[in-house]
């Protein structure tokens, strides 16, 4: 369940552009430099934009202000460098690869975020805003931020470090796998549930409400959660319709199940150091179903980044340098 191992290369030869460094100056602080087409290892001391419907593709690009990608807009940035903050408005895709973000990323109705390799040295947010999408998805592979904090669209994690908070709150999905939550990890009412898998939350971890499946650690399929979870303080999971299934967790506080429906079921493999407060029943299986449900979220994201990137890159090119 990697998704490193899924997404599909797309070429990338290296460009032979530019390879000069625009000296910043106080003049240009407040210019923004508009990119359509693409650009490569190049200095911009201004902030950058890309146009509404335009696409930018990025190859070892500084940029010393704040990047928007507007309305409609892609923006692929590798092996770059953003010294300010992400925002990606309506319908916006933005894409970064083996690069660094200073400051914070925001999804305002975008249709996605897409970071692998790469780290932000602020929040990842994900916006509702009026008349944007609602499907939109926030995919972190490979990656470190400093919070997670969605209201809208899915939310992917894999081989990650989040340096503090993770909070998803009336997302379609968070899936969580073989990643690092340094802080509390909170999902309430998720459309289709959520997993964490392989994984470790140095705070509490708390599942409330929405229409699951969720599952914190269970799965015993071949390559599918082959390790435990470890929770450093309580684990909770209540009120969740759509089934429940806990299981290889280690727990450092109380672990606690109540008004799911149906009734979680809990296995035998969890070590718990506080107290066992569950309504339960015995864990029967990791259904293929509840398999088939988590592998359609990493399934549909594959498709979703693999589109999206090769249009950004292909419709850069052919429009030519952009700098």
């Amino acid at each position: 369940m990697k998704l490193r191992s899924k997404v599909a290369a797309i070429a990338t030869t290296a460009l032979a552009i530019g390879g000069a460094t625009m000296a910043a100056s106080p003049a240009q602080a407040d210019l923004v430099t508009l990119c359509s087409g693409h650009g490569g290892a190049i200095t911009l001391p201004t902030d950058l934009a890309v146009p509404a419907g335009e696409s930018c593709f990025l190859d070892g690009t500084v940029v010393q202000g704040d990047v928007t990608v507007r309305t409609g807009a892609n923006l692929h940035i590798v092996g770059g460098e953003v010294e300010g903050r992400v925002t990606v408005q309506k319908d916006g895709y933005f894409d970064a690869e083996e690069s660094s973000i200073s400051d914070r990323v925001v999804n305002r109705g975008s249709y996605g975020t897409y970071m692998e390799g790469s780290s932000a040295g602020a929040a990842l947010r994900t916006v509702p805003v009026e008349g944007g999408n609602t499907d939109g998805f926030a995919y972190v592979v490979d990656s470190s931020v400093r919070s997670v904090n969605a209201e809208v669209g899915s939310v992917y994690v894999s081989g990650s470090r989040v340096n503090g908070v993770f909070k998803a709150d009336g997302v379609e999905y968070a899936d969580i796998y073989d990643s690092v939550v340094r802080g509390d990890l909170s999902v309430t009412d998720p459309a289709s549930g959520g997993i964490l898998c392989d994984s470790e939350v140095i705070g509490a971890a708390a599942y409330t409400g929405g229409s699951g499946p969720v599952a914190v650690g269970a799965g015993e399929e071949e390559g599918f959660c082959s390790s435990v979870n470890y929770v450093d303080g309580d684990l909770s999971v209540t009120g969740v319709n759509g089934g429940v299934y806990v299981d290889n967790n280690i727990v450092g506080g109380d672990l606690v199940t109540s008004g799911n429906t149906p009734t979680a079921q809990v296995g035998d493999h969890n070590r718990v150091r506080g107290d066992i407060l569950t309504e339960e029943i015995a864990l029967r299986s990791f259904s293929a179903t509840v398999v088939e449900e988590f592998e359609a979220h990493e399934d549909g994201l594959v498709k979703e980044v693999e589109e999206a990137r090769a249009e950004t890159i292909d419709d850069a090119m052919a429009a030519g340098p952009a700098f």
